[in-house]
């Protein structure tokens, strides 16, 4: 669409129109010609991708006024930069899994284990040679993102079979394997017993965003679930996650709304997340504590909660845009978000 504008425009609202849920839907012919057209102005006279028309639901007027306050991945990718950049942020603090863990581990900050690490087709971690026995393992890249890499291998045996497509591997294969890739290999979490019913077996992770002021306070600026369904890897349920831990506006593939969950009928909006305080006391301490995270003005980080409490997982100083805006339609621009990026833009280079 960007490289064939505002030809790529008509596309790519052909697409979305075929694409819109089905209660967002025109009732006549008439009806949909009045919303690609408008789709059409949207996207040439404000900048408004087709895309972000449909799931931000802007056919409701009501709604329209506020995506003067919303924020596309472009902008705020470029904000990020800028602010991290000034803030003396090291990408690799976050986004290398393995100096993430170690950077928790040094801080007393609870996290999921790491079994080994391997990179540049060698073995990192542990110093002895490692083979795995582990009952339910995850793999997935050293620097990777949106699971790139992931995988899920279940013991079976003298054998582990993964998870998705059936196959495998005796374990001193699986080490082979790994060592031909930068990976980290950490055992597979249950997810709290309370949460189990709003996912398909996998682990349900929480995506929460922080901010840091000047000052080093560290206030949330939104929070998410995102819920497995289907049995394969990257099928997830998004919902927004209230103060008191409540899920809200459960949304299948970010967009379509959705009462209940496919696999195991349970009744999505309103279940309580358990540990919810804990959970949020924990990344903004994580954020606020650990100089190397605190130069990142923003992160994302993700959340695993089990029986015995929070855990975290990763973080990023890239969390997109896109379902945080849609869970309670609530615009990046009406949150703490804007105090915090102004206050940082104005106020010059950080001091300390």
């Amino acid at each position: 669409m960007t490289l064939g504008w505002p030809l790529g425009a008509v596309w790519e609202t052909w697409h979305q129109l075929v694409r819109m849920p089905v209660a967002d839907r025109p009732t006549r012919a008439w009806g949909w010609v009045s919303r690609g057209a408008d789709m059409l102005v949207q996207a040439w006279s404000n900048n408004v991708p087709p895309r972000n028309y449909v799931a931000y639901r802007l056919h409701d007027r009501g709604r329209r006024d506020r995506i003067a306050r919303s924020l596309y991945e472009p902008e705020l990718a470029v904000m990020m930069a800028h602010l991290n950049r000034r803030a003396g942020a090291v990408g690799d603090d976050v986004q290398d899994k393995a100096r993430f863990a170690e950077l928790c581990r040094a801080h007393g900050l609870p996290r999921i284990p790491t079994l080994a690490v391997f990179r540049n087709r060698s073995q990192c971690v542990p110093s002895s040679p490692y083979l795995p026995d582990a009952p339910d393992l995850w793999v997935k890249d050293l620097a990777g993102s949106r699971g790139s890499g992931a995988a899920r291998w279940r013991r079976e045996g003298a054998e582990y079979r993964h998870a998705w497509d059936g196959a495998s591997c005796s374990p001193a294969a699986l080490v082979a394997q790994w060592a031909q890739a930068d990976c980290i290999v950490q055992p597979c979490l249950e997810t709290h017993p309370s949460l189990a019913p709003l996912s398909d077996g996998s682990l349900v992770v929480f995506r929460i965003i922080t901010g840091i002021d000047r000052a080093g306070c560290v206030t949330v600026v939104d929070a998410m679930a995102q819920l497995p369904y289907g049995g394969l890897a990257g099928r997830q349920i998004f919902a927004a996650v209230g103060e008191a831990g409540d899920l809200r506006s459960p949304r299948l593939r970010g967009r379509h709304p959705i009462a209940d969950h496919p696999d195991t009928g349970a009744v999505l909006a309103g279940a309580v997340v358990p540990f919810w305080r804990d959970t949020i006391d924990l990344v903004a301490r994580a954020h606020g504590s650990v100089p190397e995270f605190a130069r990142f003005i923003f992160l994302g980080w993700d959340v695993a909660i089990t029986d015995a409490g929070p855990l975290l997982i990763e973080t990023n100083h890239g969390w997109g845009e896109f379902n945080h805006q849609l869970g309670d339609g609530v615009p990046l621009g009406d949150t703490a978000l804007t105090r915090i990026a102004l206050e940082h833009l104005e106020g010059g280079s950080r001091c300390g």
